[in-house]
């Protein structure tokens, strides 16, 4: 990197934006070196996006100055930021799937020759790119047949190879995989080598110590922390966004405060839900008990069928094969209905395609699995409905505009919009699937607590699904392993178990079971 990139920042002076009356940011300050990646973290409303947003020139703000070292920028819009060098990769990607890799590469810039599309010359340079940026791709094949992992990376390959000085990604790692997030970390590092400037949105610690070289708090629309990763510990940045008391709960397994009656043996407790050997699709043989009140962790590696278990357990994927029993009876719903009116509830991994419906608003669809209850003589009662839903919805702490599309409110309140659903169906059985993917520090933390509360307060049975080991131990009674569609039903204590360990039993598990017939 020359001196000149060297001595080139993206600079922030007294950035503030309102929406209305409510102050989204207020006079922040931060500086982004070309070269180095900040990460910055917070909490749901924290300003985060705004601060993208406004970076990116999707929003003007009301108050501040936005500079490339000694030059002040003036953005209508995001056409004005890629002129500058500035380019954002959102959560939602910007792709069009419809189209090959090579047309979106070059979508808006395409070369010609005589008037024609130059597509062979364009096809060259996009195979070089997917090289350059390890994407298993053809340039002719359709973006819509890609893996999430790498039409995130296409994004960010195309954002690169377009002359941007400054990369703005947007929880970039949130639909990955372990070793994709690695992969993606890798190539951050690589760019802010070569000279790019990197900030990096991110709720996920590990990966914002990993590959950042400073760190940005924000709490309320305000920078409430700032500074070098190799000066500020983790706890310290949980304090400064979310508070003391939500800080303990991150520092690992060992603080969280246990569920009430964690400490009896489970042996003493109701057994609410138990599967006996059950098979099915790519499910080997998975023998499960869980108890009144018990919050059971299930981790694996990739492919290990965790989330498959949770779909069959739900009657989402058929059971070919063994038993289960709800609260002692014989248990086989052939479909998601019959698992409702059964008693178990289930909060999906991908949200926005099996979760909600963004148009609806959020009474709606808190309601949508037990809307029956709110209709008489064939008219839907509406004010009933409504104050049924607030009272589950104030229960989990949902911000927002209630009355507007869920799609307004953040990520985090979207989910816990499907926790409150969850809590209005009165569920014994409750399946969770990656219950914090997409959520902020300040969410996570929300969310671990009315998971303790369902199961201390309403003996709720709970399954937690997550690749997070940390997660995993953090909020689980007991842990159970899976690998390639086996559980053998043994569970272990959260509390005995490091995250090193439990990384090394399913690692250990997957090596064993490929010895199996």
């Amino acid at each position: 990197m020359n001196d000149k990139a060297r001595a080139e920042a993206l600079i922030v002076e007294g950035m503030t934006k309102y929406y209305g009356s409510t102050l989204a940011l207020s006079d922040a300050h931060l500086r982004v070196e070309r070269g180095s990646v900040l990460a910055v973290v917070g909490h749901n409303g924290a300003g985060k996006s705004t601060l993208l947003r406004s970076l990116s020139g999707a929003e003007r703000p009301d108050a501040g100055r936005l500079l490339i070292g000694s030059e002040e920028l003036h953005l209508t819009s995001p056409a004005d930021a890629a002129a500058m060098g500035i380019a954002c990769v959102y959560q939602e990607l910007s792709l069009v799937e419809q189209l090959t890799v090579s047309e979106n590469l070059f979508l808006g810039r395409e070369q010609t020759r005589n008037g024609r599309l130059a597509r062979r010359s364009m096809n060259r340079l996009a195979r070089s790119i997917c090289d350059e940026f390890a994407i298993d791709a053809h340039p002719n094949d359709r973006v819509g047949t890609l893996s999430v992992a790498q039409r995130q990376m296409l994004e960010v390959a195309r954002a690169v190879h377009r002359g941007s000085r400054f990369l703005l990604l947007d929880e970039p790692t949130t639909a990955l995989e372990l070793g994709q997030v690695d992969r993606l970390l890798v190539t951050l590092r690589r760019l802010a080598a070569d000279g790019l400037g990197i900030v990096f949105v991110n709720h996920k610690l590990n990966e914002v110590f990993a590959v950042a070289d400073q760190v940005v708090g924000l709490a309320d629309g305000r920078v409430v922390l700032s500074g070098p990763t190799s000066e500020i510990d983790r706890a310290a940045v949980v304090r400064a966004v979310v508070g003391e008391r939500a800080a303990a709960d991150h520092r690992g397994p060992a603080v969280v405060a246990p569920v009430e009656g964690a400490n009896q043996p489970p042996s003493e407790r109701p057994v609410v839900f138990r599967a006996e050997e059950v098979g099915g699709p790519v499910l080997a043989n998975v023998s499960l008990t869980v108890h009144a009140g018990e919050i059971v962790g299930i981790y694996g590696l990739v492919g290990s069928s965790r989330s498959r278990f949770l779909r069959t357990v739900y009657g989402m994927e058929p059971l070919t094969r063994g038993t289960m029993t709800l609260d002692g009876r014989p248990y086989h719903p052939a479909t998601p209905l019959q698992a409702v009116r059964s008693g178990v509830a289930y909060l999906p991994e991908e949200r926005k395609l099996d979760g909600i419906i963004p148009q609806l608003d959020t009474h709606s669809n808190a309601a949508l699995p037990v809307l029956r209850r709110f209709v008489r003589l064939g008219v839907l009662r509406w004010r009933t409905l409504r104050a049924q839903t607030s009272v589950e919805l104030a229960k989990v702490a949902v911000r927002g505009n209630l009355e507007s599309p869920l799609s307004s409110l953040s990520g985090g309140n979207q989910q816990k919009v499907l926790f409150a659903r969850a809590t209005l169906q009165r569920p014994t059985l409750l399946l969770l699937d990656e219950p914090t993917k997409g959520v902020d520090i300040g969410a996570k933390t929300e969310i671990y607590q009315i998971i303790r509360q369902l199961a201390r307060e309403q003996q709720v049975a709970i399954i937690i699904v997550s690749t997070e080991v940390e997660e995993v131990l953090a909020v689980a009674d007991s842990v159970a392993v899976f690998r390639g569609g086996w559980c053998d039903g043994s569970v272990r204590p959260a509390g005995s178990l490091g995250a090193a360990e439990l990384r090394e039993l399913a690692w250990s598990d997957a090596l064993e079971n490929a010895e199996r017939p």
